[in-house]
């Protein structure tokens, strides 16, 4: 499993994980290629970059508000009892899917972020 900016999706052809970055704007650039069987793959519908440029506002937020968010936990009530399971458990923990349409098919992009290991120093 990746971590963070580094996401991966499952080649339509052969179903082998291909991985990418949303956060290095030149790898959104340039094609993908399937390890496997070289399918490629652009990110050239607008919709599909701007919700990929969405997402990377989110994870460099994320990163931005690691300070809060380790304070912060997530209530879920059962009964009369309540259990808290922290925020940053949550974002280090459990994969999280992206549904996007790539073309004609539905593809799945797989992340999980860590906000102090995988977003990379944009301030030099």
């Amino acid at each position: 499993m990746q971590r963070g900016h580094n996401l991966q999706f499952n080649c339509i052809s052969c179903k082998n994980v291909i991985n990418f970055s949303v956060l290095n704007s030149k790898e959104m650039e340039k094609p993908l290629s399937c390890p496997n069987c070289q399918k490629s793959y652009t990110f050239s519908n607008e919709d599909l970059l701007r919700k990929l440029q969405k997402f990377e506002a989110l994870c460099r937020q994320i990163h931005e508000s690691e300070e809060i968010l380790g304070d912060t936990a997530i209530a879920i009530d059962i009964n009369n009892n309540q259990v808290k399971v922290p925020f940053r458990l949550l974002l280090t923990r459990l994969s999280s899917v992206l549904e996007l349409k790539m073309g004609e098919h539905k593809v799945d992009i797989i992340f999980r972020i860590e906000p102090l290991k995988d977003v990379p120093d944009t301030a030099h």
